[in-house]
């Protein structure tokens, strides 16, 4: 399936099941408005005596005729028995299909939540799926990470369900239940994606009180419209915050003034069969703690290590090969595709 495909809109088993009763509803309103005319012109009845022969054919308790029939219409009776027999069948068939597979899907997709929420460790909480929530868990996808999905929309809920790979949970995101029940515990970032700075700001707030003591260094990302609530976020706990209108205005004159480091920064992001990666490798994969020039990175071909992220959070640009990588520290570099992970494997050999 196509990256696209994926999160086309689709008609669910209880959507088409609640459109087939509809339709029936209407064949049989249309049926009662047929066999209504037809008695009134065919036998000159009164509009209660001809709905009142309508509803007793159609529904067969065996009553008797309101009046004497012309053959013309008892042709219309039989008409009606056996059109409208056909179409209570069917809205009963409908009905039944959706009362039990209703129930079933319910329990079912109750297990699969609960499955999946179970195993999420070292995972992120996407809370709202809006534009930004949207784009993000496409790429979350590709990249094949965990992720747990919280919106009150609950046809993007519904529709999300039906999705086996992706963890979703329907309401309040500053709820502090549900951000439990989504492991906030043991994820690794949680996004603020919600519609409004005020929402952000207070589940920013939420989450951070809420993971004080057992997830500390738990990464908060904040979306803000308002650039005034920047600093209400970052007070609230947020470890990064950005607005998505002047990262796209920086992004675009960063184009017009340096093309040529925007098409390779732009090279070193994209999803794609593209040579050119920035890849992120925590110090623990390298070998035990050692100067960076003697770690399996250092001197490779086709690789260039840009930077360290240290477990403190400092950024050393650009590092020293005497430098000491520890657990937790994050070595930054620029690789051709797939020449890190073979640095990684040789080493493990």
């Amino acid at each position: 399936m196509a990256e696209s495909d994926k999160f086309r809109p689709h008609i669910s088993d209880n959507q088409r099941i609640r459109r087939s009763a509809f339709q029936g509803a209407l064949a049989l309103i249309f049926i009662h408005v047929f066999g209504i005319v037809g008695y009134r012109v065919l036998e000159g009845w009164s509009t209660f005596d001809a709905l009142y022969m309508t509803v007793i054919t159609i529904a067969t308790v065996g009553f008797g005729e309101t009046h004497a029939l012309s053959p013309a219409g008892r042709v219309l009776t039989i008409s009606l028995i056996f059109v409208g027999v056909g179409v209570l069948a069917y809205l009963f068939a409908e009905s039944t299909d959706f009362m039990v597979k209703g129930g079933l899907q319910a329990y079912r997709r109750r297990e699969k939540m609960s499955q999946l929420l179970s195993e999420l460790r070292n995972h992120t909480i996407v809370c709202g799926y809006g534009r930004l929530g949207t784009a993000l868990v496409e790429e979350l996808l590709a990249q094949d990470m965990r992720f747990v999905v919280i919106d009150r929309d609950p046809h993007i809920v519904e529709r999300l369900q039906d999705k086996a790979v992706i963890a979703v949970i329907r309401g309040d995101a500053n709820d502090d239940d549900l951000l439990r029940q989504a492991g906030i515990d043991h994820a690794h970032a949680l996004v603020c994606a919600l519609n409004d700075d005020a929402s952000n700001v207070f589940l920013t707030l939420t989450a951070r009180v809420l993971t004080r003591e057992h997830n500390p260094r738990l990464v908060i990302h904040a979306k803000v419209d308002d650039p005034s609530s920047l600093v209400k976020l970052e007070r609230a706990g947020a470890n990064f915050t950005f607005c998505p209108s002047r990262v796209l205005g920086h992004r675009i004159a960063h184009q017009i003034l340096r093309p040529a480091t925007t098409e390779l920064v732009g090279l070193t992001t994209q999803r794609g069969n593209l040579e050119l990666t920035m890849e992120e490798t925590l110090a623990e994969r390298l070998g035990p703690q050692q100067a960076l020039r003697d770690s399996t990175l250092w001197g490779k071909a086709d690789l260039l290590i840009l930077a360290v992220k240290t477990v403190e959070g400092d950024l050393i640009f650009p590092p020293r090969g005497d430098l000491v990588i520890r657990p937790g520290d994050r070595v930054v570099s620029l690789a051709k595709t797939g020449v890190v992970d073979s640095a990684i494997t040789e080493r493990e050999k």
